[in-house]
């Protein structure tokens, strides 16, 4: 009976101390233990449980629970809290709902929704915390400055992203949609704006882009050459307003390869090849006579404003001597295909117009200096036909000619030295079965035979004999023009 009463008052001294005005740790009730605790009735006769709130937990666990046994299960009166046990265990709690805390560490949590303030540092990453925003923002997403897909105006969210870009270097991300973008403000966008934008193929509609389809594109455009459409990324560079020391170059972008060298994993050890860029394309197919499909692999532009330059340089340097027996090209131009498949074709093409189509020529085509031969031809093959050199007047006739024989033609007739404004002229000797033969298409060769069984001017050349005489072809017969 006694222990009866003695337990009793002591559960109802816990209720009071639960009920009371002051309520540790965070204004908590006993109410917020759940259904199992319960008031002390003023009846201290009847039995109330304290409860036993949990399963058991380390002490090193980020939330324990306390290991309480419970009074109503077991009778044992050391089972009652006291109210400051009580209290202390629900102020170190933090509420399922709507509740907060601060300095917790937490291991392999799950969020489900909710928001992050961007305040939170990353680690893991470099040796220095950044928060999760500096992070986020070394790249420049349009969608987080309001850009929408579709026909709403994006120009807003496009200046901003561009303004955030600009502040701290990052590349302005237009993320793909099927549904494009559109910007309506056709003042959204500067041409001359350094930067770096990612189109990711989008179709980018709208004032904003200006009018490309007549020479004055804007966003998508370069501004060297605002007929282009740019697709995928786009790259603006102002190198000029890098200071620099002394005499060297600034360049906005370099691209170099170590020494090559032998490769000892190579399978083939006597051999590496390597190139320290590819650029390709292919044309496709379906182009007609009145469909027009064209593919450049690169378009260099230069646009002379004032200052001299130089549309593009390639240095060849010797800096030792090559030991391969191989040669070394400045520039090479070659290709292949399946045999017969013949087209039109040039492997440089060198010509200049003002805009609207009138002569703007170039002061020299070709200029060649500091080389041992300024301008070399070969024949591949014995019988090769065609010409080393061809020169047309503008209706298309050949002014002038040189076969892949040696023969030179010439119309209007002009002397062979003062065409070469040579001092002399060598006819190289053949003899006289090797000779084309002469008809109304080689009138007017002139040819050294070594082999002439003549040597009368004007007779007809009979070879076999040991004459060296001038054959002329007059149409019909080689005759003997000079001995």
């Amino acid at each position: 009976m006694f222990r009866r009463l003695l337990a009793g008052a002591l559960l109802l001294a816990l209720t009071a101390c639960a009920q009371g005005t002051h309520t540790p740790a965070g204004s908590v009730a006993v109410a917020d233990f759940g259904s199992d605790v319960q008031h002390a009735a003023r009846d201290r006769h009847q039995k109330r449980g304290a409860v036993r709130y949990g399963a058991t937990a380390a002490a090193t666990s980020a939330n324990p629970r306390p290991d309480w046994c419970s009074y109503s299960a077991t009778g044992n009166v050391a089972c009652i809290q006291t109210a400051t046990a009580v209290a202390s265990a629900i102020g170190e709690r933090v509420y399922a709902n709507g509740g907060y805390s601060s300095g917790q560490t937490l291991s392999s949590p799950i969020a489900n929704g909710g928001s992050f303030d961007g305040n939170q540092t990353v680690g893991n990453v470099g040796s220095v915390l950044r928060t999760l925003s500096a992070h986020l923002n070394d790249q420049t997403n349009i969608l987080d400055y309001g850009a929408v897909a579709g026909t709403a105006d994006s120009s807003t969210a496009l200046g901003v992203a561009m303004a955030a870009a600009q502040a701290n270097g990052s590349v302005v991300t237009i993320p793909y949609s099927t549904s494009g973008y559109m910007l309506g403000t056709a003042g959204s966008y500067t041409v001359k704006t350094p930067g770096e934008w990612d189109f990711r193929g989008n179709v980018i509609s709208g004032p904003g882009i200006g009018t490309p389809n007549t020479g004055g594109g804007t966003l998508l455009s370069p501004y060297t050459n605002p007929w282009l459409i740019t697709a995928y990324r786009k790259r603006i560079y102002d190198p000029a307003a890098r200071p620099q020391l002394g005499n060297e170059t600034t360049v906005a972008e370099s691209v170099e390869c170590l020494p090559n060298r032998a490769n000892a994993s190579n399978a083939n050890t006597s051999r590496n090849w390597i190139a320290c860029r590819y650029v390709g394309a292919d044309t496709g197919s379906g182009g007609t006579s009145s469909t027009d499909i064209s593919t450049e692999i690169e378009n260099w532009v230069l646009n002379v404003s004032g200052n001299h330059g130089v549309g593009f340089e390639i240095d060849t340097n010797f800096n030792a001597a090559v030991t391969d027996g191989q040669w070394t090209t400045g520039l090479f131009l070659t290709g292949g295909g399946p045999a017969g498949t013949n087209v039109n074709s040039v492997a440089l093409s060198i010509m200049h117009a003002a805009y609207d189509g009138t002569d703007l020529p170039w002061t020299t085509g070709i200029s060649i200096r500091q080389a041992t031969t300024m301008l070399e031809f070969q024949n591949t093959r014995a019988g090769e036909t065609g010409y080393f050199q061809r020169g047309y007047d503008s209706a298309g006739i050949t002014l002038w000619s040189v076969d892949k024989a040696g023969n030179l033609v010439s119309a209007g007739g002009a002397t062979l030295a003062s065409f070469l404004h040579a001092p002399s002229i060598t006819i190289n000797g053949t003899t006289f079965s090797t000779l084309a033969t002469c008809s109304s298409s080689t009138l007017g060769q002139e040819r050294t035979v070594t082999d002439s069984a003549v040597n009368t001017w004007g007779t007809t050349v009979i070879g076999g004999g040991t004459y060296s005489i001038l054959a002329y072809c007059d149409g019909a017969n080689w005759t003997v023009a000079a001995k």
